[in-house]
Parts: structure tokens; C-alpha cells; sequence
């Protein structure tokens, strides 16, 4: 049709050679479409791996958490029966006395009453003492260098007759809690710590 054998031939070769172009962009194309799926499937393993050894491993914390004592309760030993009632009857005879009855000091009728559960039972006072220290504060101690250590307004005292030291700068309430603290260590009547708060009542 108007083409001579060798136009016809230069024509299939053109041909030929477009679509053998087009078959390589393709499957480029697809290769590239391929490595794309391949590295995000390589990127959702190394995710998943490192989940589980992060969940397999200690937990991972988000400070650092700080050290804290602990500090064990000491609990006081059971009292007989007989050892409870002599207390009780000691502390009864102070309360009952003429001498605490007409004191008007708080702090001496304080120190009356520890020296009266000190001195009927000493091992069991010791026990509830050592039961009544405070993480940040301490309340008795056997010198008075040690209640010093918190310092000088802490007036400590001796209690009379006994080898202990008591902090004094404390109001009506504090002592009575210090001394509620003792005796229920002492296994005493709860009728007998309430007589005793009446004393210290604000």
C-alpha cells in the first residue's frame, strides 16, 4: 500500500521494540512495588521482635524509682494476766494519789504516769516504747543525746526513777497518744487509758 518492504520492516521493529521497552518499565515497576512491601513486612517483624523481648524482659520504668527502708513493727509480747494486773493496780494507785491529783503540770503528770508503767513492768514497758518510734521522729530513748539529734526544742527528759528519756515539747493531745500508745502496747484496760485521757483533755 504505497510502503515499500523496507518501511514495513522498519515499522515492526519500532513496534517491537516500544512494547519490549513498556514490559521492562512494568516489571521494573513491579520490582519496585515488591522491595517496597518486602522492607515494610522486614520493618513489621523487627517491631514485633523487639515487643516481645521488651515484655519478656523486666518492665521498662520510667524513672528511677528511689530506695525505701522499711522499718519492721515491733510487736510487743503478750504479758501474763498477773503482770497485766500489776500494772494496772500501780497505775491505779498513782492516778488515785494525792500528789498527781493536786499537780496542775501536764508535763509532770506525764511523766508520773510513764514512771508508774516503767516501774511495774519494765520489760514490757521497753517493748512498748521501742513499738512507738516514728519514722521521722523518736519518742523515747535511753540518753538524751539521742532525742537531741532532732533537736534542742524537743526538751527531753528523764523519767524519773527509770532509764528513759522523753521528748516534752509536745501539747495535751501528743502526750496522751504517746501514752495511749504505751499502755494499749501494755495490754491495759481500755477503761483505763480513758481515765487517763480525762487528765489530759484540752
Amino acid at each position: 500500500m504505497g510502503e515499500s518492504a523496507s518501511d514495513i520492516l522498519r515499522r515492526l521493529l519500532k513496534l517491537s521494540s516500544s512494547q519490549s521497552g513498556n514490559k521492562e518499565q512494568i516489571v521494573a515497576t513491579d520490582g519496585m512495588a515488591l522491595s517496597s512491601q518486602e522492607s515494610a513486612k522486614t520493618v513489621d517483624q523487627a517491631v514485633q521482635t523487639n515487643a516481645v523481648q521488651i515484655n519478656a524482659g523486666d518492665p521498662v520504668k520510667s524513672a528511677v524509682q528511689p530506695t525505701v527502708d522499711v522499718v519492721e513493727p515491733v510487736i510487743p509480747r503478750k504479758q501474763s494476766d498477773e503482770a497485766i494486773q500489776r500494772v494496772v493496780n500501780r497505775l491505779n494507785g498513782v492516778l488515785q494519789s494525792e500528789e498527781f491529783q493536786s499537780e496542775s503540770k501536764g508535763v509532770v503528770r506525764f511523766l508520773m504516769i510513764l514512771t508508774a508503767l516503767y516501774r511495774a513492768n519494765p520489760e514490757s514497758f521497753a517493748q512498748a516504747t521501742e513499738s512507738q518510734q516514728g519514722r521521722t521522729r523518736i519518742y523515747f530513748a535511753r540518753d538524751e543525746a539521742t532525742l537531741l539529734q532532732a533537736g534542742n526544742h524537743t526538751k527531753p527528759r528523764q523519767i524519773p526513777e527509770t532509764p528513759y528519756w522523753v521528748i516534752t515539747n509536745t501539747n495535751s493531745q501528743r502526750k496522751m497518744s504517746m501514752l495511749e500508745g504505751a499502755m494499749t502496747s501494755m495490754h491495759l484496760p481500755t477503761e483505763l487509758v480513758e481515765e487517763v485521757r480525762s487528765y489530759f483533755s484540752v
